[in-house]
């Protein structure tokens, strides 16, 4: 499995807040542990307003605040955004989700006890989580537990990271799923066959593949609004 996985730019400066939290090594299942542990950027609607909270992971390499922008080109009066900070260091002053298995799992657990926690904190909101690169690469492993509250996943340039076999067909999430099929960092492959797997257990897909490399286009950003403004039914 290719862990490795970039960023979609340098780090840059935005406006927002940010919250630290205590890290915790034991985060699966707790939901009262703030953000699963991780420190936040928050930016949008204030998160007690919110109808909607959209949760984005950055890519390895980079940082919370990588993904930032692009809270202000989707916008929407009642969202709030929030960008998690990968908890491992990397050379080059970055942050990574995992650079090994056991990395990438804790990941995973600390992403599903995030979910609780801002279900249980923010009750009347819909739940929205995603990524680029390595981000989306966890968010994905997320289809593999129907019980947590999550409206959309939005995939951007994954990993394929789960198989079949731990999909949940009980899954309620609508996924958007993305990659460039001139993708030279993470195989375009990869999200072809989970496009395949998701249409396999009859899991609703907006399937957005498109001619490009590495990168989130703003043809994929539109379509992300769309997306996150359907109604529920």
């Amino acid at each position: 499995m290719l862990l490795a996985a970039i960023g979609c730019s340098d780090p840059i400066d935005a406006r927002s807040d940010v919250l630290e939290n205590q890290p915790s090594s034991n985060v699966a299942n707790d939901s009262g542990i703030p953000w699963g542990g991780l420190k936040i950027r928050s930016s949008g609607t204030a998160l007690e307003d919110a109808d909607q909270i959209i949760v984005l992971l950055h890519g390895y390499g980079a940082t919370e605040a990588d993904l930032v922008p692009l809270a202000d080109y989707i916008g929407g009066d009642s969202r709030a955004f929030v960008f998690p900070a990968a908890p491992v260091s990397v050379d080059g002053g970055g942050l990574a989700w995992a650079t090994t298995e056991q990395e990438l799992e804790n990941a995973r657990a600390r992403l599903a006890s995030l979910v609780r926690f801002a279900s249980r904190t923010y009750p009347e909101a819909e739940i929205a989580v995603g990524g680029f690169s390595q981000g989306a690469t966890v968010s994905s492993m997320l289809l593999s537990d129907a019980s947590l509250p999550i409206r959309h996943l939005i995939l951007y340039s994954p990993a394929l990271a789960i198989d079949a076999a731990s999909i949940s067909p009980a899954h309620h999430a609508r996924v958007l799923l993305a990659h460039g099929q001139r993708d030279d960092v993470l195989p375009f492959e990869d999200s072809k066959r989970l496009h395949e797997m998701l249409q396999d257990k009859g899991i609703e897909t907006n399937w957005q593949p498109f001619e490009d490399g590495h990168t989130i286009t703003t043809e994929l950003l539109d379509a992300t609004r769309d997306q996150l403004s359907q109604k529920n039914g």
